[in-house]
């Protein structure tokens, strides 16, 4: 069975939901969250990795960083790393195949037909967006890996994304040079290797985000949403019925994940407390030691 893996730095109120629906609509895939010791605590509903034990091209890319965006510089500095970690897990343990997702993501049903569905492809993106990630086999992910730690390689390359980050101001107010831009341009660069799997097939889409309505009916702000058996199901402008296999809750709308879950579990709710206990104490045990 496919394994679903999340990597998530620190702790989040929203990363309890995210775990708990994938286990609940894959029971049989092993929920893997590659993440640090405040959220190790998540060992007893998923298996819990340190990040730090498959960190070497991760922190050597990191002396290589430079921010080009209006993000703070660590944000955008683990979004790279985080393939690099991916990959090196993948292949320490002789993974071939998995699905990544971004721990803002819930997943509604079993993912195993989705996964032969986009087998053909080394990798998969939602929009530019790499949150929901099909990996087959870790070629096109270490050539992905590779384009990435590429663009930082040297000064002449350094000046290149710092020209494209003039460019990009130029029409955008926030953000600049991201994993997106690099997904982007991978993809371009090789036709054929990367789906877009917000792109309807076979009636079934995965989301961009749960605010990006181009192509669908909107409510609120949202998509337009109904529900069957637990299942999200949006319209396109045409009126053609299409099946959300995951919902993407990006920013602020994450206060929506709670309640699209639809988790009706004690033992979850019991969680959601915890964690919640959890999070104050590491709050303040952060501040007492300056972190």
């Amino acid at each position: 069975m496919l394994p679903i893996i999340f990597i998530h730095n620190r702790n989040s109120d929203y990363l309890p939901i995210s775990l708990w629906k994938a286990r609940q609509s894959n029971p049989y895939s092993e929920i893997i969250l590659i993440g640090d010791g405040q959220n190790a605590h998540f060992s007893a509903l998923v298996k819990h990795i340190h990040k730090g034990r498959y960190s070497v091209a991760a922190n050597n890319f990191a002396n290589k960083f430079k921010n080009f965006s209006t993000n703070p510089s660590h944000f955008e500095l683990i979004c790279l790393q985080r393939w690099m970690i991916l990959e090196e897990y993948l292949k320490a343990n002789q993974i071939e195949n998995c699905l990544y997702i971004d721990s803002d993501v819930l997943l509604f049903d079993d993912i195993q037909s989705d996964a032969e569905r986009f087998s053909k492809y080394g990798m998969t993106v939602a929009g530019i967006s790499g949150h929901s990630n099909f990996i087959s086999g870790t070629d096109t992910l270490s050539s992905f890996c590779k384009f990435i730690e590429s663009a930082y390689s040297d000064q002449n390359s350094i000046n290149q994304l710092e020209e494209k980050y003039k460019i990009f101001k130029q029409t955008h107010p926030a953000g600049g040079i991201s994993d997106m831009t690099f997904f982007t341009e991978f993809r371009t660069a090789n036709p054929g290797k990367v789906c877009d799997i917000s792109e309807p097939m076979e009636g079934k889409m995965f989301d961009i985000t749960i605010t990006y309505t181009k192509d669908c009916k909107e409510e609120n702000g949202l998509k337009s949403l109904t529900w069957k058996d637990k299942r999200p199901f949006t319209r396109n402008k045409a009126g053609q019925e299409i099946e959300m296999r995951s919902l993407h809750f990006q920013g602020a709308s994450k206060k929506y994940m709670l309640q699209m879950a639809n988790i009706q579990d004690f033992t979850f709710r019991c969680l959601l407390h915890i964690n919640k206990f959890i999070i104050i104490i590491q709050k303040i045990w952060n501040k007492l030691i300056g972190k």
